[in-house]
């Protein structure tokens, strides 16, 4: 561990984050640090274990594990409200390119980790996915914008969800049965910011046109009052 006077906290060193040589041995390296990472700090997460006797099971791998040491320096920005340097990969831009961001949340959002930060560069807030964080380097300058001035953030939006009208009745009924405590439908208050995850989670069809059973089960009913939310395309 180093002492950090400006933050007056100890970090771990680059020792700590040390994984195998290969590809297969670095992603389950960093999937149990992570995991004992999260564990020590109190966060919930459930990884595949193949040990023997174990009751609760991940239902897929992880597949986008990020570094342990990003995940421990985003939250000390968010923490002491600094800004952060990293080096990151996007498909708009897959090659490795240098942001600075002004970091306020961590957010687990189905098989992938984000962070909702503030861009310097685009002048916005945006989530970037920390699988494609190669690295990150706390800055000395306190950030730039907060949560409060994220208005996607910040917004509530309620979104309605029912079960897809193209159901036959019996199905309708389980449906009701097995996510709205058998009423018709059930209403989830979002931030802005987040309701397109949330949407993909449930799998939750926006086009009931499209998007028919059995793939889709669920319909978002007020997709009007959702629809400025969702990401474009």
């Amino acid at each position: 561990m180093d002492w950090d006077s400006k933050t007056r906290s100890y970090h771990a060193t680059s020792e700590v984050y040390r994984t195998g040589p290969n590809a297969d041995a670095r992603k389950q390296s960093n999937a149990a640090s992570l995991s004992q990472y999260l564990a020590l700090v109190g966060v919930p997460h459930i990884i595949s274990d193949p040990s023997p006797g174990r009751a609760i099971w991940a239902a897929f791998p992880e597949l986008s594990v990020p570094s342990p040491r990003v995940f421990a320096l985003l939250s000390e920005a968010i923490r002491v409200r600094r800004a952060l340097q990293i080096t990151y990969r996007s498909m708009r831009e897959p090659s490795p390119h240098q942001r600075a961001i002004s970091p306020h949340s961590l957010i687990r959002a189905g098989r992938r980790w984000h962070v909702r930060a503030f861009c310097s560069t685009n002048q916005d807030f945006r989530d970037y996915a920390l699988g494609r964080i190669e690295s990150a380097k706390l800055l000395d300058s306190p950030a730039e914008r907060l949560d409060q001035d994220d208005e996607a953030w910040m917004a509530k939006v309620r979104v309605r969800l029912v079960a897809h009208p193209k159901l036959t009745p019996d199905q309708e009924s389980l449906i009701r049965f097995e996510y709205f405590n058998n009423t018709a439908a059930r209403v989830d208050t979002c931030r802005g910011a987040l309701v397109s995850y949330f949407i993909q989670d449930v799998r939750a069809a926006t086009d009931i046109k499209t998007q028919q059973p059995p793939e889709y089960q669920l319909a978002v009913a007020n997709i009007e009052e959702v629809r400025p939310w969702l990401f474009p395309g």
